[in-house]
């Protein structure tokens, strides 16, 4: 598994959240929308800027990628973390089955106000599926909570499973084939890489 390089450091991230819904329209115009399960991210990641070395380190890995061919983990800086206070180490309270949108949690230190805020993105142990926090989660005096959660669990998570809060592995594949890059020698060779990817699912 590859792993996103030291070397590309990220200064701009731009997340889309791709939520699968089937729509049809009468003759009449009214819309019929359905939802089925089915959810993913799609990320640009955009470098500092980079200089030569830095810049042909950097897109040597991403050719190593073979286009859309390898998947690879990126920790995104500031979306990885948990913008709440995110004491303890939480696991899973109750197994909780595919297709849930709650997820009974203990582990937190407590009782805490903002242990996890709306917008944080998590992930539990047994799968690569990353979530977002769609509400505040306060822990009670016995360190637990119900983190609720978008989309809805594609895996079940059996009880004890670890979610992680920091540090967050994004597992991602790049959306084309082609890798490119412009440099400016008006700047003295500075560039910047730009990677975009969708969750690898």
């Amino acid at each position: 598994m590859s792993q996103l390089p030291a070397v590309f450091k990220v200064q701009e991230a731009r997340f889309a959240s791709i939520d699968a819904n089937i729509s049809t329209e009468s003759k009449t115009y009214i819309e019929h929308v359905r939802a089925i399960p089915g959810h993913k991210w799609e990320i640009t990641l955009i470098s500092t800027p980079l200089n030569a070395n830095d810049l042909s380190r950097a897109f040597g890995w991403a050719c190593s990628l073979k286009g859309r061919f390898t998947a690879f983990t990126a920790v995104i800086p500031r979306y990885s973390d948990t913008k709440g206070v995110g004491s303890g180490s939480p696991v899973v309270r109750t197994a909780t089955t595919q297709g849930a949108t709650a997820v009974p949690m203990e582990g937190f230190s407590g009782p805490v106000n903002g242990q996890l805020l709306a917008g944080d993105f998590i992930k539990f142990a047994n799968h690569s599926k990353v979530y977002i926090v769609t509400e505040d989660a306060n822990s009670n005096v016995n360190g637990q909570v119900t983190v609720n959660i978008h989309p809805q669990l594609m895996k079940a998570v059996p009880l004890n499973t670890a979610m992680v809060i920091r540090d967050v592995p994004f597992l991602l594949r790049k959306v084309r084939d082609a890798q490119e890059f412009k440099v400016d020698g008006r700047d003295g060779c500075i560039a910047k890489l730009e990677l975009d990817c969708r969750e690898a699912l």
